[in-house]
């Protein structure tokens, strides 16, 4: 036997028939994981240096804010003073919002009269012209030092107010609600949407940076779009459904009351089916947001009327307003319904070119007609058309759960309920409704 034969005994013969077979089941297993995960980490690959250093730091965030939370609990989550002064602190507090965007646009309109070359008024320096705003932002920078020291009061003091509504509707344990209530005033992340172009869904959602400059967000879809073949948004939100949740900052009582209701439910619903399930399809999607829309409006509205009567409408002014808004609907609503089935038929038959071609030709018309929509795409009315209360929605959703509501008898019944839900059929279900009949 020759010492090359030798080497092939039985033990090594069998060691290298398992190493063939560890070799082909991992290279089996490799082509398999390839086949179902890299398109999603090609994907995040690809987009990830498209907006390097613009990301929300959401850990940062979340551990100054518990640190807060934790620190306000432990001293007993102290709140005195009676509920009419609570209500002028928040009048006041609002008032002052409104005063420091006066004078930020005051400041903007005093650069904007600065001459844009000594050769345009020799008579006059720059310094002149600063000379009349620089104690108009010392005046701003008072007031914004003096607006961040009073918001943590106003936050409690908004959020307890929300809390004992929601408690004397049902909603909540007794005389608590849970999760409680808590929010702060934010410089609101802005929002990168992402859809397929051959149809309207969100396919990727990202927080940013907060106050992403206009050409920065149109730089930032140019390229992802265009590196990416996707449909691309970067907008505004007006609250996430965090914990605590983010509001963002407004002069409106009745708007920030919303959204701090309609965050709050998306954080009660997190820890019931429907919320548990919510990023399962586009209907899901739609069904949570729009239930935390309608709880919002009603909340606001409920709030207003319990601890800022002077500014809820009369019954007068409430029938007439419903009255106009149903013999003269919105143009803005009736276009982008027009235009959203227009675009879905496009993108049904494969012709998504000219759906994007009608798109922008139709936001141009609404540009001219005096409504700044700065883009209009696929990812807009993936983003938008999830509240089927808004006016970017065809989605029947929205008069669906609006038809259950009426029927529910109580804010709480119609929460109860929706919250169970699991799919659109529940929803259907619980109308007596034929999903053929959407």
């Amino acid at each position: 036997m020759s010492l090359g034969e030798s080497d092939r005994s039985p033990r090594r013969i069998t060691a290298w028939r398992w190493l063939r077979r560890i070799l082909f089941l991992t290279a089996v297993s490799l082509l398999l994981t390839t086949a179902s995960v890299v398109p999603e980490k090609e994907f995040n690959l690809r987009l990830s240096p498209l907006i390097a250093g613009q990301r929300f730091d959401w850990v940062d965030w979340e551990t100054d804010v518990l640190l807060e939370e934790t620190v306000w609990w432990l001293q007993g989550r102290p709140l005195s003073d009676d509920a009419a002064q609570q209500s002028g602190e928040v009048r006041g507090f609002l008032a002052e919002q409104q005063r420091m965007w006066d004078l930020e646009a005051r400041i903007r309109g005093e650069y904007a009269r600065l001459p844009q070359s000594p050769a345009e008024s020799p008579a006059d320096s720059p310094n002149d012209h600063l000379s009349s705003v620089k104690p108009l932002e010392r005046e701003l920078a008072e007031l914004r030092r003096q607006q961040a020291e009073a918001a943590p009061r106003i936050e409690r003091i908004m959020a307890n107010q929300t809390a004992q509504v929601l408690a004397a509707e049902g909603v909540g344990w007794g005389a608590r609600v849970w999760p409680p209530i808590s929010f702060r005033f934010n410089d609101m992340p802005t929002y990168l949407v992402i859809s397929p172009r051959d149809e309207i869904r969100q396919y990727r959602g990202l927080f940013l940076l907060p106050d992403v400059s206009e050409a920065e967000r149109a730089r930032l879809e140019t390229a992802i779009e265009a590196q990416l073949d996707v449909s691309a948004l970067v907008d505004d939100v007006g609250g996430i459904g965090v914990w605590p949740t983010m509001v963002t900052d407004s002069a409106s009582l009745r708007s920030l009351l919303d959204i701090i209701a309609h965050e709050w439910t998306h954080t009660y619903l997190f820890f019931r089916p429907l919320g548990l399930h919510y990023g399962d399809s586009r209907d899901l999607t739609t069904m949570n947001e729009t239930v935390a829309s309608m709880v919002g409006e009603e909340v606001a509205d409920l709030v207003i009327s319990d601890y800022y009567p002077e500014l809820a409408p009369s019954s007068a002014e409430a029938g007439s307003g419903a009255e106009a808004e149903d013999t003269q609907p919105d143009e803005l609503d009736l276009a982008m319904r027009r235009i959203r089935r227009h675009v879905d038929d496009l993108l049904a038959e494969g012709r998504v070119t000219e759906a994007e071609t009608y798109m922008e030709v139709e936001r141009q018309k609404l540009v001219e007609a005096g409504y700044r929509l700065r883009r209009l795409n696929q990812a807009y009315f993936a983003f938008h058309g999830s509240y089927a209360t808004s006016p970017a929605s065809v989605d029947p959703i929205g008069p669906w759960m609006r038809q259950l509501r009426a029927q529910s008898g109580s804010l709480k019944a119609f929460v109860d309920q929706v919250a169970g839900m699991r799919t659109l059929d529940d929803l259907l279900d619980a109308l007596g409704e034929d999903r053929l009949s959407r």
